[in-house]
């Protein structure tokens, strides 16, 4: 999870990074002091803790629905499922990126989007926050705790979750559900295709056996609070415009299912 806390602020990097380049190639990246905050800076945050639900209760039939599929994702290790999901351990990796590109139907980069990257970095900055306060505040293991079953990330293979941190709710399903609802408002022609992605992104968490089912619909939950809030400032209906005139100047791109 430090992984999805340092995400934004990397995407943020880049971006700016990439403007500088593409003003004044000689110029250094801009300070992170520098780069613009969350779209949330300054404004009341996202009350987490009263929009989720705890997880479910031991015993519960949400409980049972979670044990369940946990223990039937067991059949599904090494499968190709189990391969896209190893590839969506980092939202910042190349790999993340290709697919949320292909969904997109443009080839994104910090360097050829720079400013879609930078709306990609203050809406997880402010996704960061609440999901941060909500995982510590219930503090729960993570599936492949209760078990020392395998998971597909290699940091989980001590089995006790401690670098993986806390599991609900699912930061990764939080974030690949709100970047696309934002590249849905840059983009809409690919909506479908782009929510499909997002939705993908929480599903794989679950094959990758480190979310249980309910700790991916209060990412999901949480990446539309941050949406409608963020979609209601003059920052965020500005920057669409402008990522909506970046992508529309973008390489398409073309992929194989």
């Amino acid at each position: 999870m430090k992984r999805m806390m340092m995400a934004a602020a990397l995407l943020l990097a880049g971006a700016a990074q990439a403007q500088t380049m593409t003003a004044a190639p000689a110029a250094p990246a801009a300070p992170m002091s520098a780069m613009p905050p969350g779209y949330l800076a300054g404004k009341p945050p996202v009350e987490i803790l009263k929009l989720l639900p705890p997880p479910p209760k031991p015993g519960s039939a949400a409980d049972y629905a979670d044990r369940e599929i946990y223990t039937l994702t067991a059949n599904t290790i090494g499968d190709p499922i189990w391969e896209r999901a190893k590839s969506q351990l980092n939202p910042t990796s190349p790999e993340f990126v290709k697919q949320l590109s292909c969904a997109l139907g443009t080839q994104i980069s910090p360097q050829g989007t720079p400013f879609t990257f930078q709306m990609f970095a203050r809406a997880g900055i402010d996704l960061s926050g609440p999901m941060t306060v909500a995982k510590e505040f219930y503090k729960r293991p993570r599936p492949f705790t209760t078990d020392k079953g395998k998971a597909c990330d290699p940091i989980s293979d001590d089995g006790v979750g401690a670098r993986l941190g806390w599991s609900y709710p699912s930061g990764h399903s939080g974030i690949g559900w709100l970047w696309a609802l934002i590249l849905s408002d840059a983009a809409p022609a690919h909506a479908e295709a782009l929510r499909s992605f997002g939705v993908a992104t929480g599903d794989l968490r679950i094959a990758c056996r480190v979310h249980w089912l309910s700790d991916v619909a209060a990412g999901r939950v949480l990446g539309t609070a941050v949406y409608q809030r963020i979609a209601e400032t003059p920052d965020y209906r500005a920057d669409v415009e402008r990522a909506r005139d970046e992508l529309a100047k973008a390489p398409p791109l073309k992929c194989s299912n």
